[in-house]
């Protein structure tokens, strides 16, 4: 396991509001207006409930920003215009009767100046579905809430196959998993094509010519590259509990989804070990939990139902 990281290499910004999967939409339709959210008070560093197991880190922090808002955490990527990872918590009381409250998504007003803010319509016409990274369906208590999951920041290309299959399948077992009383701490993010690496130099920098990406933009540093497969890990403790809950019989979730058509509707045939997980992303996960247990729970693939 890599050592734990720290929060100060990232810019941190905070959502006063708040974490379904998209499909893909007709363009013909007007899409409603979004309700953009407004900056709240700032959250210190390593406050943030999201992270209690631990912030993922890996070898390259110069290609993250970390925003902190309420209803999640993102680690943004500037180079490929994509978050690499968001993680939240799921309790029972994420979970109301607030429908999905926008059709399209809107920029990060948080994003610091500079950073290309994606726009809803730099997906038009490239094949892939806005793909929720923390889902709408799992922000339902309030409009607010609900309303933070359609920022760009929370999504990657995603083809529609696994969008509405395997990863709907998965987020619909996580909230029933959230219902039947367990808080879930999960992460999610894509994987990329070595040509779209972002981690070369100690400034960073763009994803090379090679690099699979939409957008309507010619300009490199304005399109969002795709990703080869999208990834999640879960841990499910008792319900309030965090990281002091963590034993050797803590159910781990770990799975890698290849972003393609024809991938299937259950999510059972994707699991694989947060170990090979972390192997393939770099990123440690569950950082906080002992290393003892890491090297135990980590190692084993998920076998529930």
């Amino acid at each position: 396991m890599k050592p734990i990281g720290a929060l100060g290499w990232a810019a941190v910004f905070v959502l006063a509001i708040g974490c379904d999967l998209d499909r893909s939409e007709s363009h013909a339709r007007r899409p409603s207006p979004p309700r953009l959210p407004t900056p709240g008070p700032v959250v210190a560093q390593g406050e943030s409930v999201h992270l209690a197991l631990g912030t993922p880190t890996d070898a390259s922090p110069q290609d993250e920003i970390v925003l902190v808002k309420p209803q999640y955490v993102v680690s943004y990527n500037r180079f490929r215009n994509n978050p690499n990872w968001v993680a939240w918590r799921l309790t029972s009381s994420d979970l109301g009767s607030v429908g999905r409250t926008q059709r399209i998504f809107s920029p990060d007003p948080q994003l610091p100046a500079g950073v290309y803010g994606v726009h809803h319509r730099d997906y038009s016409g490239g094949g892939y579905d806005h793909g929720h990274l923390c889902p709408s369906a799992e922000r339902t208590a309030t409009v607010e809430d609900n309303a933070a999951t359609f920022l760009t920041t929370n999504i990657v290309p995603q083809r529609h196959a696994i969008n509405a299959g395997a990863w709907e399948s998965l987020e619909r077992w996580s909230v029933e998993k959230a219902r039947e009383g367990w808080d879930l701490f999960i992460v999610a993010g894509g994987l990329w094509e070595q040509s779209c690496a972002t981690d070369r130099t100690p400034q960073g920098n763009l994803p090379s010519e090679g690099c699979p990406a939409i957008g309507r933009s010619a300009d490199p540093a304005r399109r969002v590259s795709i990703p080869v497969s999208t990834w999640k890990v879960i841990a499910l403790v008792q319900r309030g509990q965090g990281v002091e809950s963590v034993t050797a019989t803590t159910p781990l979730v770990a799975v890698e989804m290849p972003n393609e058509a024809g991938s299937g509707s259950g999510w059972q045939r994707y699991v694989v070990t947060v170990d090979a997980l972390e192997a393939r992303t770099g990123y440690d996960f569950f950082s906080l939990v002992s290393r003892t247990l890491q090297s135990h729970i980590e190692a084993l693939p998920y076998s529930g139902r």
